[in-house]
């Protein structure tokens, strides 16, 4: 089944989830609200299958709440009553536009979607270029803080006394790392096992600035990290990271080696 084919096959099965939450909504008297309660089609006697029933259309009901939102977002609202008669009338197998014209529009309707959030992603990228270069000139001249020719910026919290890892090693650590406006996208409290050379270039040259038992904070900025692309929901384009990292442990390849 190809792309276009499962999408005109959830805005078809969508539809009968969308009635019941836009009835929801719209009910929010109390003794509407008992009323509602009361009309409960599934409880814990009805059969399985019922179950089952209700669960596809309550789960495909979910996924079509949110890409309303998404879609209401950027590209405008849709028109919930024809999207109840598309249904009703898929069901009867009366559809107005044949099969051709419903994958055409919503191929249209995707590439509109995905044309307004690479826009969006890109003034969310340039808008982090220019505060993570603001927040990274700020912080070069705070107290303790250090800069790297690369434009690492980094402030010793505790010094080590271990060895220094290299290319090549395994780090144990334990860190969390933030956004600059203090939002947590990553946090380990119990020390982890990391191979150096797979980490964001940041880290790799940060870290083989620290000693075992040396905690350091470090600023990276985007080139260093995930550039452009950034990462997740939490880490978008061109942004400034912040991390603290306690450095547990260092194990060279010869250690592994040698536990052989």
């Amino acid at each position: 089944m190809n792309t276009i084919t499962k999408k005109f096959s959830v805005m078809a099965l969508v539809v009968a989830a969308c009635v019941s939450l836009s009835a929801c909504n719209d009910k929010t008297d109390k003794v509407q609200a008992k009323a509602e309660v009361s009309q409960k089609v599934i409880n814990e006697k009805s059969s399985f299958e019922d179950k089952a029933s209700y669960a596809v259309g309550a789960s495909v009901g979910g996924y079509m709440y949110n890409l309303i939102a998404t879609q209401k977002e950027f590209v405008g609202a849709l028109n919930e009553d024809l999207i109840k008669k598309g249904f009703s009338d898929a069901i009867a197998n009366k559809p107005e536009l044949d099969v051709k014209e419903i994958e055409t529009i919503l191929r249209e309707l995707d590439k509109k979607v995905q044309n307004a959030v690479e826009e969006q992603k890109n003034l969310e990228s340039k808008a982090n270029l220019e505060a993570g270069k603001k927040f990274l000139e700020e912080n070069s001249k705070k107290e303790g803080v250090k800069v790297t020719k690369s434009g690492l910026q980094y402030k010793v919290i505790k010094d080590g006394n271990g060895v220094s890892p290299k290319t090549g090693d395994t780090i144990k650590v334990i860190y969390k790392g933030s956004t600059i406006d203090g939002k947590v996208f990553d946090e380990q409290k119990e020390a982890l096992d990391f191979p150096l050379d797979n980490m964001i270039p940041g880290w790799i040259e940060g870290l083989q600035l620290m000693k075992t038992g040396a905690q350091y904070e470090f600023y990276i900025p985007s080139e260093l990290a995930y550039g452009e692309r950034g990462a997740g929901d939490l880490i978008k384009g061109n942004s400034v990271l912040v991390f603290d990292v306690t450095l547990v442990d260092v194990k060279s390849p010869k250690d592994a080696k040698a536990k052989k």
